[in-house]
C-alpha cells in the first residue's frame, strides 16, 4: 500500500486548485462535448495544476493526499464537467492500484515520474472478456528476456494524453500458445506498466490508438481502442500477478468511479435550482395556474429539490464514510466476501441515484431540457455511464444476495 499522510491543512491549497480547474472544464466542456472529441486544452491546466501527483507518496515527490482527498478533487472537477474529469478520474485509479502493487524500484521511477506531471492510464477491458473476463491478450516471453504484447484493448481512457500505460496480459509459451485450462489462464494474467509513446497520428513502436469513440455520452473522455502489436515490456515492467494483485485494491476503481457521479449530482441540484428558482409558468404538469406563478412555489419542485439535495447529501456520506473506513483500517472487519460489494455499495448508490436525479431534473424543468446542447440532456447522458464502470450494480447486489442466502442455509443446515 502508499503511504498517504497528508493533512486536512496540507490538503486545502489542493482542494483549491481543484475548484480552479472545474471551473476551466465548466468553461470547456460543452464545446468538447458537442465535437465528440477529447478536450486537449485540459491536459496542460491540469499537468499545471499538479493535482495529478495528489495521490503520490511524499518519499516519491508528492504531497501523499490519501482516497479521501483524491476523491474530493475528482468530485470538484466533476462538477465542473464530468466527462472531462473522467479522463482524469483513469490517471487516480491506476495511481491508486498499480502504485500500491509496485515494488520499491518501480514506484520510485514510475510513481517520481507521476509526481512530476506524467499522466497514467489502464486500458484492460476487452470486447469479449470486459473488464473482469480473462484477457485474450497475449504477453509472449522474449528471448532476451521481458515480453511483447499482442492483441487490443477497449476503453481506453485518457490514451490520448497519457504518457505512462498499465495493461494487463495472459503469458503464453514462447510460441504464443494460451494455456489451456481456465485456472492456468488465470494464473498466467499478469500486470504491465510501460511507456505510452504515440505520435500526432496515435501510432507507435509496437502500439497504435484507434479512435472509435462515439458514444451516448462522456464524449470528451478520450476513450479510445488500444491495438498492441509486439508492444515490448521489459522484465522490470512486469508488476505482479492480475488477480491476486489488481483485484485486492479495487476501492481505487469503485470510489474514484463513485466520485465522478457525487460531483454530477452536486452539478444538477446545482443546475436545477438556479434554473427552477426563477422560473415562471402558466401551466405545469397539466396543472393550469396563473401566467405570474413561480415555479419555485409549486409543491412537487419544492419536494423534487429537496429530494435532490437528500440524494446528493446521502450519496456524499456514503462515499466519504467508505474512503475513511479503509484510511483507518475498518475494512478488516468486513467480511472476506463482502469486500468486493462493499466496496460496490458507494458506486451503486450513487450511480442510481445520478440517473434519478438527472431524469427528475429534466421532468422538472420541462420539454426545455429535452434540446440537444443544454446542460440538462447532456448531464442525462452522462450520466448513464454509470451503469457500466465496475462494480455496478448487479455485481454489488449478487455479492451480497449470495453471501446473506449462504449464510442462513448454512445457518439452517446446522440447526439440523
Amino acid at each position: 500500500m502508499l503511504n498517504q499522510d497528508m493533512t486536512d491543512e496540507e490538503f486545502a491549497p489542493w482542494f483549491a486548485k481543484a475548484q480552479e480547474v472545474s471551473q476551466f472544464f465548466r468553461e470547456i466542456g460543452p464545446k468538447y462535448d458537442e465535437e465528440n472529441t477529447f478536450a486537449y486544452p485540459s491536459v496542460d491546466v491540469f499537468r499545471k495544476s499538479r493535482l495529478g501527483a495528489l495521490p503520490v507518496p511524499k518519499e516519491y515527490g508528492g504531497p501523499g493526499g490519501n482516497i479521501l482527498h483524491v476523491s474530493k478533487v475528482v468530485s470538484e472537477m466533476s462538477k465542473g464537467d464530468s466527462a472531462i474529469t473522467l479522463a482524469y478520474n483513469m490517471h487516480y485509479i491506476m495511481v491508486g492500484i498499480a502504485g500500491s502493487l509496485m515494488s520499491e524500484d518501480q514506484k520510485r521511477h514510475w510513481l517520481g515520474r507521476v509526481a512530476d506531471g506524467d499522466l497514467m492510464f489502464g486500458p484492460f477491458s476487452e470486447k469479449r472478456a470486459g473488464f473482469s473476463g480473462l484477457a485474450d491478450m497475449q504477453a509472449v516471453p522474449q528471448p532476451g528476456g521481458g515480453w511483447k504484447l499482442y492483441g487490443k484493448k477497449t476503453w481506453g481512457t485518457l490514451s490520448e494524453a497519457a504518457n505512462i500505460i498499465t495493461t494487463n496480459a495472459t503469458e503464453t509459451d514462447a510460441e504464443g500458445n494460451l494455456p489451456d485450462t481456465f485456472d492456468g489462464r488465470v494464473a498466467a494474467e499478469k500486470l504491465f506498466v510501460g511507456d505510452f509513446k504515440v505520435d500526432e497520428n496515435g501510432i507507435g513502436d509496437g502500439v497504435r490508438i484507434e479512435k472509435t469513440w462515439n458514444a451516448l455520452g462522456m464524449h470528451a473522455t478520450g476513450t479510445q481502442v488500444i491495438h498492441f502489436d509486439g508492444y515490448f515490456v521489459p522484465e522490470d515492467g512486469f508488476i505482479c500477478p492480475w488477480r491476486a494483485g489488481a483485484f485486492g485494491v479495487l476501492e481505487w476503481a469503485s470510489l474514484m468511479f463513485a466520485s465522478i457521479y457525487l460531483g454530477m449530482q452536486y452539478r444538477i441540484l446545482e443546475e436545477t435550482t438556479a434554473k427552477l428558482s426563477k422560473k415562471h409558468l402558466g401551466a405545469t404538469f397539466g396543472a393550469i395556474v396563473a401566467n405570474d406563478t413561480e415555479v419555485k412555489n409549486i409543491g412537487h419542485i419544492v419536494d423534487g429539490i429537496g429530494d435532490m439535495a437528500t440524494k446528493v447529501e446521502l450519496s456524499k456520506r456514503v462515499v466519504y464514510q467508505t474512503c475513511e473506513d479503509l484510511i483507518h483500517g475498518r475494512d478488516k472487519d468486513w467480511a472476506p466476501e463482502l469486500r468486493f460489494p462493499n466496496l460496490g455499495i458507494a458506486k451503486t448508490f450513487t450511480s442510481e441515484n445520478v440517473m434519478h436525479m438527472a431524469r427528475r431534473a429534466m421532468s422538472m424543468v420541462g420539454g426545455e431540457s429535452f434540446r440537444k446542447g443544454t446542460i440538462f440532456e447532456r448531464l442525462y447522458r452522462d450520466s448513464a455511464a454509470s451503469m457500466f464502470q465496475p462494480l455496478n450494480a448487479d455485481q454489488t447486489q449478487t455479492y451480497i444476495g449470495e453471501f446473506l442466502l449462504n449464510t442462513a442455509a448454512a445457518a439452517a443446515a446446522q440447526k439440523g
